[in-house]
C-alpha cells in the first residue's frame, strides 16, 4: 500500500531527526564548544524557554487536529457500515409495522412507556416470583398466577 509506505517513511525520518537533535543537544550541553559568556547564556536560555513553550503549544494543537480527524473518520466508517447493512442481518435495526388508529409497533430494544391515545393506561409490571407462588399486581386488573 503506497499510503502506509509514505507514513512509515515519515515516521522513520522524524525519529532520525529527533535522535540527531537530542544527540547534538546533549553534546552541546556537556561540552560547551563555544565557551559563551554568562549573560549571553541567560538570553539564550530565555529564548529557548519561549521557543519551547510555543513548540509545546504547536504539538498540542497538532495532537488535537489528529484526534478530531480520527474521530471523524471513525464516525464516517460507522455510518458507512450502518448504511450498508441490509435489514434482517445482524447489526441492522429490526423492522416493525402497525396500522390502525391506536396501533403501536416497536422494533428492537424498548424500555419506554407507550401511550396509544386518550384514556390509555400505562402499566409497568415489575413483579418477580421465585419457586411456587402467586403474584398479584394492581394496575389494569392484571393478575399473574405462577406455579
Amino acid at each position: 500500500m503506497p499510503g502506509s509506505r509514505l507514513w512509515r517513511g515519515v515516521v522513520i525520518a522524524a525519529v532520525v531527526v529527533l535522535t540527531a537533535s537530542l544527540g547534538a543537544g546533549l553534546i552541546w550541553f556537556f561540552a560547551d564548544p563555544l565557551h559563551l559568556p554568562e549573560d549571553v547564556l541567560q538570553v539564550l536560555d530565555q529564548r529557548a524557554s519561549v521557543v519551547g513553550m510555543f513548540t509545546g503549544m504547536l504539538v498540542g494543537v497538532a495532537g488535537l487536529v489528529v484526534a478530531v480527524g480520527a474521530l471523524r473518520a471513525q464516525v464516517r466508517a460507522e455510518r458507512r457500515s450502518a448504511a450498508g447493512t441490509a435489514p434482517g442481518t445482524p447489526g441492522a435495526p429490526p423492522r416493525a409495522s402497525a396500522s390502525g388508529e391506536r396501533s403501536v409497533a416497536i422494533g428492537g430494544d424498548n424500555s419506554g412507556i407507550l401511550s396509544t391515545g386518550e384514556g390509555a393506561r400505562n402499566v409497568q409490571m415489575r413483579a418477580e416470583a421465585s419457586g411456587e407462588g402467586r403474584v398479584y399486581q394492581a394496575g389494569g386488573d392484571q393478575t399473574i398466577n405462577e406455579r
